[in-house]
């Protein structure tokens, strides 16, 4: 006889995921660009705002964090602060007396199109604008403004933008599921158990399931299989399993569904103001040009700008050549008693002899890169102790080999008239990266290291002097057998008090 026990449901565990669409999540970082292609992120940190109020929990995989939220909320969630893989190079020019023109140059190193959105400080023509930076470009912004300074002040400004990511999310839902039993009695008189279980996938995406299901028998518990599969929406999962006993058997259920969903979010930019941050957007410091734009007569006078260039020597060692005016008026005397007929005044140069151009004079400087070089020696050390190190500098400098032709460090744009003579006086060209000098034939480029950028900016800030001469003087103090060519005078002081070999825009000048 066949006893037919009533169905109950008896006890499961379960644990069920599925992905959807609620709440909002993104990343924002809080950055400051820098005009000359650097950053720097002080934190990164993901939002989580989670509003789903039929879940159980969400779990969220985003780098190399994971969390789980068992009830709705929003979280904070702090990340490895991470660069953004784009740059801001801004680069400037005087073009006449009045006009100012600036490069504003957007980097983009992601493999996909990033749009940006610029409020350019006040005063010229572009106020606001967008671009669509391509993949693993660049785009250039050329904006003007009209000013007859020789010194621009291109302020700090705003850029929003965001850079396109995925999270790997998943939610956690119940579906429904059954266990009944039955029992009949065998021609034995043993009694036979049956459970049937049942799950139901009633959701409209596919599950993958892990299932595992036992029985309980006087406290002794016996496994009776596992399942792994993939549950198609509408669809079961149904098993039977049978086992004798005298006691009352107790059937489990656990089971684990889960849908790996990569959702959409974005990388944003922050500003901080205050203790709060303003998300979206992100600030690029300010940068000042200091570029006069001049024009001189072409015959002397009182106010004529003069340029005075050195000649290859036979004698290197010869270092007592004068480099004064009056040793180049007296060569022009001579040579105008020895051509009576002619008018013009032409100079006659001998290898050791130098002459004078009076020609109309335009100095550029354009936009640095601020990186720091690898050395360890310290600008700060030099810019505050140099009476302590300059005694030491100068004894230094003579046993380097002063025989041996050095290599010239750029600091500002050469004159024509020098590009004649440098190939031939100096075994090769330096220029600190971020310098655009185009009238310079294949200059070697030197690069620094994020260590060196502090001593670049103290020097800049502390001393009151270009960007561009701050970095050459840096280069100069970290490399050996070099001379540095710097167009401004204090900058030339400068260089000068620490020991360094200057040419300068009026003539040469050195500490040999």
């Amino acid at each position: 006889m066949m006893i037919i026990m009533k169905k109950r449901y008896l006890i499961a565990i379960f644990f069920v995921l599925l992905s959807v669409s609620y709440g909002e999540m993104y990343e924002y970082r809080d950055v400051i660009f820098y005009p000359n292609d650097s950053q720097g992120v002080n934190i990164s940190k993901l939002y989580i705002d989670y509003e789903n109020p039929e879940s159980f929990g969400i779990n969220i995989y985003y780098i190399n964090v994971s969390t789980y939220l068992s009830q709705p909320k929003n979280i904070t969630i702090s990340l490895s602060p991470e660069k953004f893989n784009m740059f801001i190079g801004i680069s400037a020019n005087k073009i006449n007396k009045n006009e100012w023109k600036v490069y504003y140059n957007i980097t983009n190193n992601y493999p996909y199109d990033i749009l940006v959105n610029v409020s350019f400080p006040d005063g010229f023509v572009i106020k606001n604008t967008s671009v669509l930076v391509p993949a693993n470009s660049y785009k250039t912004i050329t904006l003007s403004k009209i000013d007859s300074s020789s010194t621009l002040y291109f302020k700090e400004h705003n850029i929003s933008f965001k850079i396109p990511a995925k999270v790997k999310v998943r939610y956690s839902l119940s579906i429904p599921f059954s266990i009944t039993k039955s029992n009949k009695i065998l021609s034995n008189g043993s009694t036979e158990w049956t459970a049937n279980y049942i799950i139901k996938n009633d959701k409209n995406i596919s599950l993958n399931m892990n299932v595992s299901y036992w029985v309980e028998i006087n406290n002794t518990k016996i496994h009776l299989g596992n399942d792994s599969t993939v549950l198609n929406p509408n669809e079961d999962i149904t098993k039977s399993f049978n086992i004798i006993s005298d006691n009352v058997p107790t059937f489990y259920l656990r089971f684990y569904a889960w849908n790996d969903t990569y959702e959409n979010i974005a990388i944003k930019p922050a500003l901080k103001v205050g203790k709060s941050y303003v998300i979206g957007i992100a600030k690029v410091e300010g940068l000042d040009f200091y570029m006069p734009y001049n024009t001189y007569p072409l015959s002397p006078s009182n106010n004529h700008h003069k340029i005075t260039t050195l000649l290859p020597k036979n004698n290197e060692n010869n270092k007592n050549t004068p480099s004064s005016s009056s040793s180049n008026t007296k060569t022009e005397e001579n040579n105008n008693k020895n051509n009576n007929k002619n008018n013009n005044k032409n100079k006659k140069t001998s290898e050791n002899t130098e002459y004078e151009e009076y020609k109309p004079k335009e100095l550029k400087v354009f936009s640095v890169v601020i990186k720091q070089p690898t050395s360890s020696k310290k600008l700060k050390s030099a810019v505050v102790l140099n009476g302590v190190i300059l005694p030491s500098i100068l004894v230094l400098f003579p046993l380097l080999g002063i025989n041996r032709r050095k290599t010239l460090i750029i600091g500002g744009e050469l004159p024509d008239e020098l590009l004649t003579t440098i190939y031939s006086d100096f075994k090769g060209v330096m220029m600190p990266e971020g310098c655009n000098y185009k009238n310079l034939y294949n200059p070697t480029i030197y690069e620094f290291s994020d260590e060196k950028w502090m001593d670049i900016r103290d020097l800049h800030e502390l001393k009151d002097i270009s960007l561009n001469d701050a970095k050459a003087i840096v280069l100069a103090l970290n490399t050996t057998r070099n001379a540095i060519y710097l167009s401004n005078k204090k900058s030339y002081e400068i260089a000068i008090n620490l020991g360094l070999d200057v040419y300068y825009n009026n003539g040469k000048h050195s500490n040999w």
